[in-house]
């Protein structure tokens, strides 16, 4: 994840808290939770293998920690079009496709 991506939206951010950074030699995991002006937050996993993202969870939750909605490529819910990515929406957690699968397109 890359900080300039996150920069781009500063006039809506109130913070970014960095959570943790851990490099191996293969891969790169990225954690940060980013908190909105109107206090929900966004918390943010992403996971490089050689500079290419190859699994995310990005979840938006309310200020009330109430799920806005989670995009992810974990491998389940199959019978999704746009199988692995997909996204839950909402209290419930209603799964649909999803055609964001990057931070940018979140």
């Amino acid at each position: 994840m890359k900080q300039n991506s996150l920069l781009q939206f500063q006039e809506i951010i109130s913070s970014i808290e960095s959570q943790s950074y851990e490099q191996t030699k293969q891969f790169e995991i990225y954690k940060c939770r980013v908190t909105f002006l109107d206090g929900s937050n966004l918390r943010i996993f992403e996971k490089y293998d050689n500079k290419k993202l190859v699994y995310y969870s990005y979840y938006w939750l309310s200020a009330f920690n109430d799920l806005i909605i989670g995009w992810d490529r974990a491998p389940h819910h199959q019978d999704i079009s746009s199988y692995p990515h997909h996204k839950h929406v909402g209290s419930q957690g209603d799964v649909t496709a999803s055609a964001e699968n990057n931070l940018t397109a979140v």
